[in-house]
């Protein structure tokens, strides 16, 4: 006699059991639940798969282009069907919002005046601001999403693997045989961009270290300012962008301004001061960038294309400013059109040597790289964009009370306006994304507690 056994596999595959199912409910309210009773959660169900999209998004950028890049575009797709259109309408009349959209569309404007240049190149500089465009989404996104900081930390913990590999081959000339660094200790990318973001990191953790210590949480005092401590400490002995030593400084003022006063505000800046004068004399790597100072100076005046075995890029950004000059003032106003600057430079070095021969896209300058292309009109909407992200997250520094959210966004846009002195950094990569993230998701959080601020105190 046979014992009758249940068709395990009908039973887990037939229509009624799969209906029942959790997973496949959530995927069906997510896919096609777009308005009824349910509409609230599947919203929810979005908002959801948005956050973690952000989170795998701030885990790929220090370490793949491509990644981040095919991310983005999910990003795009993903964000609209979470919104409300009220809220969009009441969001594009804030200027945060709207003046990362005026700059993009005066970009796609600028396509048409761009005389002599292939459409391939003006499409090509019209994507590098397109990534501009997310800081509104992701803005609104984080209105109503309670997860702001899960980016933030995935983005951290990156960073700090990177780190770590950093330390290592920097250390171990065998693994930095087999991993084949881009410069020393510089596992993936550019030094340009792991100090940027580095230096982000060791600022804004060293503000979280200080919040944890008034909290009195020791445990994860001595953690984070290790971390903080770790990052700079890369920075100082291993491999730093000589743009570092502009806006690291002006990160350290503002750590300092928020959360100290009076004479305690000059003691904690003597202290930079000593850890930076201790850290110079004691790292070669520093040593070794600052001394190449002069010797780009000497190279400009040669028309010289290195510094010993180094290339002269100090030199060279020289050059492409002056040059960037006489572009300028050839169209002060509306500038050349969008991708115009390398035609610019190729026309500019015909027949010439040296440094004079250099053919570039971007001039290592972002008011440089705006001008040239869309003149005074788009210098001034890009000061408007940076003086209104200023002032969004100006109380930052007001107190060491005041939200985290808008310290972490006032640090983003103040690096990203210092670095901009010497790089091209709102239409670069990694960093420009660096900013799109921390303007979007720290004043999309920094407003949705304003908002249940407000509701707080009119029920009271």
């Amino acid at each position: 006699m046979t014992e009758d056994r249940p068709d395990l596999a009908g039973t887990l595959l037939s229509p009624r059991s799969l209906l029942n199912d959790p997973l496949f409910e959530r995927m069906h309210l997510w896919l096609f639940v777009w308005s009824g009773p349910q509409e609230p959660r599947a919203r929810e169900l979005r908002q959801v798969f948005v956050d973690i999209l952000l989170v795998v998004f701030g885990a790929a950028l220090p370490w793949s282009t491509t990644v981040a890049s095919v991310l983005s575009v999910a990003l795009v797709i993903a964000i609209p069907p979470t919104l409300t259109a009220r809220a969009v309408v009441a969001g594009l009349r804030r200027p945060p919002l709207l003046l990362p959209i005026v700059f993009f569309a005066l970009a796609a404007i600028g396509t048409i005046w761009a005389s002599d240049v292939s459409w391939w190149e003006r499409l090509h500089a019209l994507d590098k601001t397109s990534k501009l465009l997310l800081i509104p989404l992701v803005f609104l996104h984080f209105q109503t999403s309670p997860r702001p900081g899960w980016t933030f930390v995935s983005f951290g913990l990156s960073n700090s693997l990177l780190l770590a590999l950093s330390f290592s081959v920097y250390a171990s000339p065998a693994l930095a045989r087999y991993i084949e660094p881009h410069a020393l200790g510089v596992p993936v990318k550019n030094y340009i961009d792991q100090s940027q973001g580095f230096a982000f990191l060791a600022v804004t953790i060293g503000g979280l270290a200080t919040e944890a210590l008034r909290r009195a949480m020791f445990g994860r005092t001595i953690v984070l300012y290790f971390s903080s401590a770790a990052f700079l400490a890369n920075l100082a002995f291993v491999n730093v962008a000589r743009s570092a030593f502009l806006y690291v400084p002006i990160m350290l003022l503002l750590f300092a301004w928020r959360y100290v006063r009076g004479w305690r505000l000059l003691s904690v800046l003597a202290i930079f001061v000593i850890i930076g004068l201790v850290s110079l004399a004691s790292a070669p790597n520093l040593q070794r960038k600052i001394a190449r100072i002069p010797g780009d100076l000497t190279a400009y005046r040669a028309n010289s294309l290195t510094v010993g075995d180094d290339p002269a890029s100090g030199a060279q950004r020289l050059v492409f400013w002056r040059s960037s000059f006489v572009f300028v003032r050839s169209a002060p106003l509306l500038g050349h059109g969008t991708g115009s600057t390398r035609r610019l430079f190729e026309a500019e070095a015909n027949g010439r040597t040296g440094l004079d021969s250099l053919v570039v896209s971007n001039p290592h300058n972002q008011t440089l790289s705006v001008a040239i292309q869309w003149g005074l009109v788009g210098c001034l909407a890009l000061y408007a964009m940076w003086a209104v992200h200023l002032w969004l997250f100006r109380q930052g520094v007001r107190s060491a009370s005041a939200p985290f959210f808008a310290w972490i966004g006032l640090v983003a846009v103040v690096q990203n306006i210092a670095s901009s002195i010497f790089n091209s950094h709102l239409q670069d990569f990694y960093p420009g994304w660096l900013y799109v993230l921390a303007v979007g998701i720290a004043g999309g959080a920094l407003h949705r507690s304003e908002i249940a601020g407000s509701a707080d105190h009119r029920t009271r």
